[in-house]
Order: structure tokens, then C-alpha cells, then sequence
């Protein structure tokens, strides 16, 4: 005679089958996900500029109350026009200018190395680089970069216009976001997803303010030096303050080329500037913009910018800030405020005797 199974065993038993199915789901998502990379990236910078189109739509419909759909119509108008009178007033020049630019560099490139010496390891390293970026012929240099230029100009397209569409219905696509997430989780990663768009929505407005401060003052401080292509050169500037720490970096490379190949005094005119307006900009500006939004450590923000350039390539040193920022706001809400829930939880209990003792 057989003993009945238990009934804890038999649950165990048909569990199993569950459990194993979601650990292949899972394991399919995420590798679904890592061939996807670049299109997860783009439709994250998408969202990005869709929080930036209903920012400013909601700028704009306070005043003047505007419903959701005109606000939005009006604040790419806005936006159009802003960025054609700046075409039509300054295009000419900052063509000219990077144009101007591209010229010199190469020549301000040789300049600096018959400067430190011409000869020796300086000589053969630049020597190296150029081999290495003027093999497999002409022809296939130039069709990679033009296929370089047309993708950079598809996926902008693309951005633009899913951007649009997010900023348009943005209720339509955080509901269907929240669909995929079991009904008892849905309230807290509701308040998640809200807080982590507070902070991109503060995030982007500060970098937007500080990459046009950062550019303008480049731009007037180089030109006041006397640096050639000043215009050009502070507009890379303030486009590279986008990316924290490495761009400001970057930015300051041609810079200080171009102003070596002139004289070396005028470049360590130009280096005192740019470390100025670093200065200013980490200790003055961005505490006065981004103070009441998350703020993410710096060491942080630098591998954050070496690891998402390492796996994404350029698409993720771009994208590598707003990444951590949602990142941080994601792990705090959901990992942080558990683990401190959790170490509360016990105190509450022990202290719940010992009150109900005292009434």
C-alpha cells in the first residue's frame, strides 16, 4: 500500500516546468535584447527627445492654455524657427568656420610635431596612426564614410520622428510599458518610470542650458585670444558637453592643436581657459541647474561613459549619461528603498509589543 504523495511536493513538482520555462523566456529576452542593442539605444534617444518636445509643450500650454496636442505643434514651430533664424543668421559663418577647421587641422597636426621635434618615437607613432587610417585604398575610405554620414542621418531621422510620436500620446506607450509588468508591481514601477522622467526632464534642460553657456563662452573666449576658427570650435564645445567629463576633454583637443601650431604661449592661454570654464561649469553652473534633480557621482558617470562606449560603441558614449541617470533613479527605487524597507521592517515589529504594552 502506497502513501499519498504530499501535497507540498506535488506543487514543488509542477513549479518546476514554470520556473524552468521563465529562466529560458528570460534568457531569450535578454539575448533578443543584446542583438537589438542599437535599436534599443535609438528608441531610448527617442524617448529622450520626446521628453524634451513635452517639456517644452508644457512650458508653453501654462501660459497660454494650450491643450496637450497644440502646445506640442507649437513647441516644434518654435523650435524649427529657433534653429533656422540661428542657420540663416550664423550658418554661413560656422560653415565657413569648420570648414576653415578642417583645413588646419592637418597642418596644425604637423606643426605641433616639428614643434616637439620631428623625429624619434612622436614621429613614428603619427606615422603609424596615418597608415593605419589610409589602408584599404581611397575609394573604400570614402564609401565608408559616406555610408557612416547617411546611417548618423537616417537614425537622426528616425529619432526625430519616433520622438514625435512619443511626445504626441506619451500615455499610450508608458500604458502599454506597464502591461508588460505583473498587476501587483504595477503601481511602483508606475513611480518608477514617473521619477526617472523627472529626472531625464531635469537632466536634459540642464545640459541644454549648460551646452549653450559652455559654447557661447568658448567661443567668445577663444576669439578673444585670437585662435583661429573660434566659431567652429565652440560649437564642437558646447555639442560635446553632452558627454560629462570625456566630451569637455575631447572638446579641447583641436583647441589646443590649432593654438600650438600658432605660437605655444597662445596655447597655454587656451588650456587656462578651457580650465576655467570647466571650473566654472562643474562648480558654479551645474550645481545651480541640475540642484533639484538626482545627482550622480562622477567617478560613476565617467565608467558609466567608458563601459556603454566599450559594448555600444559612439551610440552609447552619447547616450551614456541619461543611461546612468535612469539607471540610478531605477536602482534606487527599486533595490535601495526595498533593502531600507526591509531593515525597517524588524523595528517596527519589535517596537509594536512594547507600544501595545504601553496603550
Amino acid at each position: 500500500m502506497s502513501l499519498p504523495s504530499s501535497p507540498d511536493r506535488g506543487s514543488q513538482d509542477r513549479s518546476f516546468p514554470a520556473r524552468l520555462l521563465l529562466v529560458v523566456a528570460t534568457g531569450v529576452v535578454l539575448l533578443l535584447a543584446w542583438q537589438l542593442a542599437d535599436l534599443l539605444l535609438l528608441v531610448f534617444a527617442a524617448v529622450l527627445g520626446a521628453i524634451l518636445f513635452r517639456a517644452l509643450a508644457d512650458l508653453l500650454a501654462r501660459p497660454t492654455g494650450l491643450g496637450p496636442g497644440w502646445s506640442l505643434l507649437v513647441a516644434v514651430l518654435l523650435v524649427t524657427a529657433l534653429l533656422a533664424v540661428v542657420f540663416v543668421l550664423f550658418g554661413a559663418t560656422i560653415v565657413q568656420n569648420v570648414e576653415t577647421l578642417a583645413e588646419q587641422l592637418p597642418t596644425a597636426w604637423a606643426a605641433v610635431r616639428d614643434r616637439l621635434g620631428g623625429g624619434g618615437w612622436v614621429e613614428e607613432a603619427i606615422d603609424r596612426g596615418r597608415e593605419a587610417l589610409l589602408s584599404g585604398g581611397l575609394v573604400s575610405r570614402i564609401g565608408g564614410a559616406l555610408g557612416l554620414a547617411a546611417g548618423a542621418v537616417t537614425n537622426l531621422v528616425l529619432v526625430i520622428f519616433g520622438a514625435l510620436y512619443i511626445a504626441a500620446q506619451p500615455s499610450l506607450y508608458r500604458g502599454g510599458a506597464l502591461r508588460l509588468v505583473p498587476p501587483r508591481h504595477r503601481d511602483r514601477a508606475d513611480r518608477t518610470l514617473g521619477r526617472c522622467g523627472t529626472a531625464l526632464r531635469g537632466w536634459l534642460f540642464g545640459q541644454v542650458i549648460a551646452m549653450v553657456l559652455v559654447g557661447v563662452v568658448t567661443a567668445t573666449g577663444l576669439w578673444a585670444l585670437g585662435v583661429p576658427s573660434a566659431l567652429a570650435l565652440g560649437l564642437f564645445a558646447g555639442l560635446a558637453e553632452f558627454v560629462p567629463i570625456v566630451g569637455p576633454v575631447a572638446a579641447a583637443i583641436p583647441a589646443l592643436v590649432i593654438a600650438l601650431s600658432v605660437e605655444p604661449t597662445l596655447a597655454l592661454s587656451v588650456l587656462g581657459l578651457f580650465l576655467v570654464i570647466q571650473q566654472i561649469e562643474g562648480n558654479v553652473l551645474q550645481p545651480l541647474i541640475q540642484r533639484e534633480i538626482v545627482s550622480v557621482p562622477p567617478a560613476l558617470l565617467l565608467f558609466a561613459v567608458v563601459g556603454f562606449g566599450v559594448l555600444f560603441g559612439a551610440t552609447g558614449v552619447l547616450l551614456a549619461a541619461p543611461l546612468t541617470v535612469v539607471a540610478y533613479v531605477a536602482v534606487r527605487e527599486l533595490y535601495v528603498r526595498t533593502i531600507e524597507a526591509d531593515e525597517t521592517e524588524p523595528e517596527r515589529i519589535t517596537a509594536s509589543p512594547a507600544r501595545r504594552a504601553s496603550s
